[in-house]
């Protein structure tokens, strides 16, 4: 009567395996995190797009396009101002147009409005933000020249940063001429890098 062998793995054996299921893994992170990352720019994009839809919405109800000004008596700081001030827009208790989804309100600056502004039933002074908790800079043509401060970074370490309307890279005019910009820092959480994303209106 034979018996039957059984053959284990050996040392070397269980070792290659090792090494094949460590860079299998290690390219599958690596390439699924950019896959991820692709995803949200192309939301990001989407969001912009829908957001610009809105403010052309807004302008054919009201016969203008929303102010990128927040007015002081509403606010406490100028902080995410350009981005407070469109959310007000779009949000105001008297405007009957279509909104924005409110999953992308955020507020990096933790601030609230002096009083009830709005039509949400809180004094919570929003942003619009991008898929990476970003507040969205909105510039109104009239305002290209103004630089505004907005807090946004990476994984919720904000810190303040200066930003201008885009110019054409070409002819260095106003991108968006007459009309408005929207600028989304983009991955790194920074404005004025090659990851931005913008929109201008037309």
């Amino acid at each position: 009567m034979r018996r039957a062998s059984h053959r284990g793995f050996t040392l070397l054996e269980l070792m290659i395996v090792m090494v094949i299921v460590g860079v299998l893994m290690t390219y599958l992170l690596f390439s699924g995190g950019d896959l991820w990352q692709s995803t949200k720019v192309k939301e990001g994009r989407q969001r912009l797009s829908v957001l610009a839809s809105l403010i052309e919405g807004f302008r054919t109800a009201e016969g203008q396009y929303p102010d990128d000004r927040l007015d002081p008596e509403v606010a406490a700081n100028q902080v995410n101002a350009s981005a407070e001030a469109l959310y007000l827009a779009l949000f105001d208790a008297d405007y009957s147009g279509s909104q924005p989804d409110q999953d992308w309100l955020v507020n990096t600056d933790g601030d609230e409005s002096r009083k009830q502004v709005s039509s949400l039933p809180t004094r919570e002074l929003f942003e619009i933000g991008d898929p990476w908790g970003n507040p969205v800079v909105y510039f109104e043509s009239l305002h290209y020249g103004d630089e505004v401060v907005v807090l946004a970074g990476v994984e919720e370490e904000f810190e303040e940063q200066r930003v201008s309307a885009r110019r054409h890279p070409t002819t260095g005019g106003w991108q968006g001429q007459g009309q408005f910009q929207l600028l989304s820092a983009g991955p790194d959480g920074l404005f004025g890098t090659e990851d931005d994303i913008n929109y201008s209106g037309g």
